[in-house]
C-alpha cells in the first residue's frame, strides 16, 4: 500500500525502494536486509504495476432498507453488529470491484479464515468478551442468514432478503469501528463523535471528547504550548536579572 501511495505521488522507483527500506528499518524489530530483500523487491513489483491502483474508499452509504432489515431481526444484538459488519465488508469489496474494473459484480460473500474472523470481530467492536466469533458464525449460519462453505468463504444468504433503496441514512467513512455505527444509530449513549476528526468512539467518562488519534494530537500541541510558555517566562526573567 505504501509502494502504491508513493507512485500516486509521483515518487521515483529509486526513492520508493529507498523509503520502502527506511520504513522496514523504522518499524520492524531485528529487519535483516538479506533476508528480506526478496519480499521487498516483490513488493515493488506488484506496487508499481500500472493495473496495481492504490484504492481510496472514503465512504460507504448504509440505507434505510439495509439498517432496519439488520434492527428487525429476532437476534441477539451483538449477532446483528455482526450481520452488519459484514454487509458494511461486502459493500466494500464491491466498491473495490467498481473502482478496479468499472463495474460490481453480483456477489454476497466474503473469502476468509481465522484471521478474518477476528478482523470482523474486532470491527464490530463487541465489548463483552464471552461472545465468541466462531460461535456467532455458526449460530449465524443454522438460522440461515450466512452460508459458510469451503475454505472459510462465506456467503451472505441475509442480503437477498433486502429491498434495493436510495435513501441512504448514514455513511462510514471510517473501517475500524463499523459496530460503532450500528450503536450510534440505535442511539447507544456511550457512542459519540470526536469533536476533532467525527470518528466515532465509546466514551469511559463524560469529560471525554476525542478520538485517541486526536487526543494525543491535542496533547503534544498543549506540551508544545507549555514548552512556549514556559521559555517565554524564563527569557523574562533573565531579562529582568540583565538589566
Amino acid at each position: 500500500m505504501l509502494v502504491k501511495y508513493w507512485k500516486k505521488c509521483d515518487i521515483k522507483p529509486k526513492q520508493r525502494k529507498q523509503k520502502l527500506y527506511e520504513f522496514c528499518r523504522q518499524y520492524i524489530e531485528n529487519f535483516n536486509e538479506v533476508l528480506y530483500f526478496k519480499k521487498i523487491n516483490y513488493i515493488l513489483r506488484n506496487g508499481s504495476k500500472k493495473d496495481n491502483p492504490l484504492i481510496i474508499i472514503e465512504k460507504i452509504p448504509i440505507t434505510d432498507n439495509e439498517i432496519e432489515y439488520i434492527n428487525s431481526l429476532d437476534m441477539d444484538y451483538n449477532f446483528k453488529k455482526i450481520l452488519f459488519t459484514l454487509l458494511v465488508e461486502i459493500k466494500v469489496k464491491k466498491e473495490i470491484k467498481k473502482l478496479k474494473y468499472g463495474e460490481a459484480t453480483k456477489f454476497n460473500y466474503i473469502r476468509g479464515n481465522q484471521n478474518t474472523y477476528n478482523d470482523i470481530f474486532e470491527t464490530a467492536k463487541i465489548s463483552d468478551k464471552t461472545y465468541k466469533i466462531n460461535n456467532i458464525i455458526n449460530e449465524l449460519e443454522q438460522l440461515e442468514y450466512i452460508d459458510v462453505r469451503t475454505r472459510g468463504r462465506i456467503r451472505l444468504l441475509f442480503m437477498d432478503s433486502i429491498e434495493e433503496s436510495k435513501n441512504i441514512v448514514f455513511e462510514i467513512t471510517f473501517f475500524d469501528n463499523i459496530g460503532y455505527y450500528f450503536d450510534w444509530y440505535n442511539n447507544d449513549p456511550k457512542i459519540i463523535k470526536c469533536s476533532d476528526c467525527g470518528k466515532l468512539i465509546k466514551v469511559t467518562s463524560n469529560r471525554q471528547k476525542y478520538c485517541l488519534v486526536c487526543w494525543k494530537e491535542k496533547e503534544i500541541e498543549n506540551n508544545r504550548k507549555y514548552a512556549r510558555e514556559s521559555m517565554r517566562k524564563i527569557r523574562n526573567v533573565k531579562g529582568l536579572e540583565n538589566r
